[in-house]
């Protein structure tokens, strides 16, 4: 129970600028101009430095301020030090509206303002606060919904940024001016080849017209689909260094070339969950935090992939946060791996994780910036998700299956093996 305890409140840290161990430094603002849609302003963690960058942020999904822990903790743990932060929030202008992000290609009835108009008013804002912005390094970090507002505003030349990330966006097609703007801007460009939201020729096509207007352009692509999956703080960290610099893009690795596009660890060998099929019930090696009190934990009969039942979690609202826990012993397994891995299913989920936490003896991570396994949102069939990692001196593993906002998941096969990686096989269990 006491490793457990610790990831929650590691887990807390990292996702709830709530928490009073680790409050948020996130300013929240708004415009009189640009009434109802707040912003927030992260302040570097490098205060002294002469020049500052700055990346704007325009999350996915929803578009809401729920995306705040994942930004702070998560995109700007990996952001230089000196980069000053800044998340925008999507307006909401009408009860039926569909587009998350009104622009001014993509209108709503009665909307009062662009979001081009209320980035850059933003932005002007944050540069009052923060004169030392250095003009050159103003990059805008965008994925999912927001992804095509993006691109309208990396591809108008007078818009400030000289550096944009791109993640699980759709395409489409710029005139010839707007792709001229484009030429020596730096993109990162990242997207899952299993993605079956937006799909992978999204990015090709992409890719192919910026460089083709002599844009200067990183491919980055990962395993899981849709979503902040595979291990995403290292290469978020990777990426924002490249896009930050000034090195030339490296060639890009296509699925299929090089090992892209591998499959989704799977965990095979002596599974170390208790009840990871669910066919004992929702409560058998599982305990569930009920932090907001609208979490439903049950088993479904009707919707599995292993056996007979898999876990159903539903929630309405957003934070705080939900999670069902399980501690694994991994203090009488040898092997110098760990795999990770199970499936599962969403409905309208707005934002929701699978987390493996590795403790060594001293309560120390062993894997810090390799915790998230999948970043579920949306709607989604079966899908398998999974990690590699290696064990070092793990004793101990805590798995948790993370709800912040609302919607619907399904869970099931769980499983987690300690592994030889030379041959990718269980070694035999040490006896006490």
């Amino acid at each position: 129970m006491l490793a457990i305890a610790s990831a929650l409140l590691t887990l807390t840290a990292s996702l709830s600028p709530q928490d009073p161990a680790t409050p948020s430094h996130a300013a929240e603002y708004s415009i009189d101009s640009h009434p109802n849609a707040p912003f927030f302003v992260i302040p570097p963690r490098d205060a002294e430095a002469a020049k500052l960058a700055l990346l704007v942020v325009m999350p996915g999904g929803p578009g809401t301020r729920d995306f705040l822990p994942w930004v702070e903790n998560g995109i700007f743990s990996a952001a230089p030090d000196d980069c000053v932060g800044l998340m925008m929030t999507a307006t909401k202008w009408r009860g039926d509206q569909r587009i998350v992000w009104p622009s001014a290609k993509a209108k709503v009835r009665g909307m009062r303002y662009t979001t081009e108009s209320h980035v850059l008013a933003a932005i002007a804002s944050v540069r009052q606060r923060f004169p030392q912005i250095d003009d050159d390094r103003i990059a805008l970090l965008a994925w999912s919904s927001s992804g095509p507002v993006a691109y309208g505003l990396l591809s108008d030349g007078k818009a400030p940024f000289g550096r944009g990330y791109v993640a699980m966006s759709v395409w489409r097609d710029l005139s010839k001016a707007e792709l001229a703007a484009t030429e020596d801007r730096r993109f990162v460009l990242e997207q899952s080849p299993e993605d079956t939201t937006t799909t992978f020729p999204h990015v090709r096509q992409a890719f192919a017209a910026l460089t083709g207007a002599g844009a200067i352009v990183r491919l980055s692509t990962y395993r899981g689909g849709h979503g902040w999956h595979d291990s995403p703080i290292p290469r978020l960290r990777q990426n924002l260094a490249w896009l930050f610099g000034d090195e030339p893009a490296p060639p890009p690795v296509w699925p299929g070339e090089d090992g892209a596009g591998d499959e989704v660890p799977e965990a095979v060998g002596k599974n170390l969950v208790d009840n990871g099929s669910f066919e004992r019930g929702a409560a058998r090696g599982w305990n569930t935090v009920g932090n907001s009190g609208r979490l439903e934990v049950d088993v479904d009969t009707a919707t599995k992939t292993d056996g007979k039942r898999a876990l159903h979690l539903g929630k309405q609202g957003g934070m705080p946060l939900d999670l069902v826990v399980q501690e694994v012993d991994l203090r009488r397994q040898q092997g110098d791996t760990v795999t990770f891995s199970l499936q599962a299913r969403t409905e309208v989920a707005d934002n929701a994780f699978v987390k493996l936490w590795l403790y060594d003896g001293d309560g120390e991570v062993v894997n810090q910036d390799a915790v998230d396994v999948a970043h579920l949102t949306g709607t989604a069939e079966w899908r398998r998700h999974g990690v590699r990692l290696p064990r070092g001196k793990a004793e101990r593993a805590v798995i948790q299956l993370v709800v912040v906002a609302g919607g619907e998941l399904w869970f099931d096969d769980v499983a987690l093996t300690v592994a030889d990686r030379a041959d990718g096989k269980d070694v035999k269990n040490a006896k006490k």
